[in-house]
């Protein structure tokens, strides 16, 4: 059995996870809900990044403990003790980010429950280096040191089920990534088949394409949204833009512009014409 089919079967065991996600998300409703501030959210989402900003703060709690690990064998004291410092606080910001990023994936189950065991181990080693911070400043180093590895164990542990879940689950992957540009300009519709102020779903060039006729103007993006892909075309319609119906992402039609999150990464966005009676579309330069 390979990591990928036993963290599969591992989550599979453990529905009792559902209680706990449950409670979770709760907890986190004032923070995340739909009544909630979209600045803090999109802000932890990553939306003005381009991408989830929760991996790449996970980079500075692994980090920072690693080189603890390491300056503790060497027996840099105070050294190891500013890093040990540091990878808390990294971890704080990696548990918000990280729940900002989990927080609107309940409707699926895999991700659903080893998200939240990822947050539990997440916990659980961050609670150990806090124990071993104070064991330090106490004088404790011998026990400080165990029990910052014991964290370490952990942290790792949960590392591992974060990478499942970015690389075999997919999870802050754009859904956009892999669609191929439609380099000239291709025949997707006429005119008349676009009713004025309504979003039309077509195809160009095997991809999913969502056209909004507003007046004499038409604008085309994917149909897919960015997050978990959610189908845009049966999304509501505010001006130019559009929300996905799945978890309320926002973008700008006119240029694929995340406006408000879960989705991170911007929509591929056409040029359009109209010629001969026939709308046309092209991707974007660059």
């Amino acid at each position: 059995m390979n990591v990928q089919h036993m963290l599969s079967r591992l989550s599979e065991s453990m529905p009792w996870l559902d209680k706990q996600a449950e409670t979770l998300h709760g907890a986190l409703e004032p923070i995340f809900g739909p009544d909630a501030p979209s600045g803090v959210k999109d802000a932890l989402y990553g939306v003005w990044m381009g991408h989830p900003l929760h991996p790449a703060v996970t980079d500075v709690p692994i980090g920072a403990w690693t080189a603890s690990a390491a300056l503790d064998l060497l027996g840099h004291e105070r050294s190891a003790d500013a890093m040990l410092k540091l990878g808390v606080l990294g971890g704080v910001a990696s548990a918000v980010t990280g729940a900002a990023q989990w927080f609107d994936l309940q409707n699926l189950e895999e991700p659903r429950r080893l998200g939240s065991l990822h947050a539990s181990l997440n916990s659980a080693a961050l609670g150990l280096y806090g124990v071993s911070w104070v064991l330090r400043s106490r004088g404790q180093r011998d026990a400080g040191i165990a029990t910052a590895m014991t964290g370490y164990a952990i942290a790792s542990a949960s590392a591992w089920i974060g990478g499942h879940l970015s690389y075999a689950l997919g999870i802050g992957v754009s859904r956009n990534a892999f669609e191929e540009p439609v380099a000239d300009w291709t025949d997707v519709a006429t005119f008349e088949e676009l009713p004025d102020g309504q979003l039309t779903r077509v195809e160009a060039g095997g991809a999913p394409v969502v056209l909004l006729r507003d007046g004499s103007a038409i604008y085309a993006a994917s149909a897919v949204c960015t997050h978990v892909g959610g189908p845009l075309d049966e999304g509501e319609r505010n001006d130019a833009c559009v929300t996905c119906p799945w978890h309320g992402s926002e973008f700008d039609l006119r240029d694929g512009t995340v406006i408000h999150g879960p989705a991170t990464t911007p929509l591929h966005a056409y040029e359009t014409r109209v010629e001969g009676g026939s709308v046309q579309i092209r991707s974007l330069p660059g």
